[in-house]
């Protein structure tokens, strides 16, 4: 299976423990769906289509956020 990487802090999700993986995704809802607040901070690339989060509308942005998340809490069961 392919790992996954995380969009935050770069690390693969294989490093993280279960807080880290939680930290890590809040931020990354966060970024994904707050665009114009977190739009100062480092450029975020979809993990799900490997666009830049900024190139998303909310509908993408939150499809997004969906899979990854669904990708990710697949992984880790």
């Amino acid at each position: 299976m392919e790992k996954i990487s995380c969009p935050i802090c770069r690390k693969d999700f294989d490093q993280h423990d279960e807080r880290q993986t939680n930290l890590c995704l809040e931020k990354f809802i966060n970024v994904a769906t707050n665009p114009v607040v977190y739009s100062s901070t480092k450029k975020i690339i979809c993990p799900v289509c490997e666009k830049d989060m900024l190139d998303h509308n909310q509908y993408k942005a939150m499809e997004c956020v969906n899979k990854f998340i669904k990708q990710v809490k697949e992984k880790s069961d």
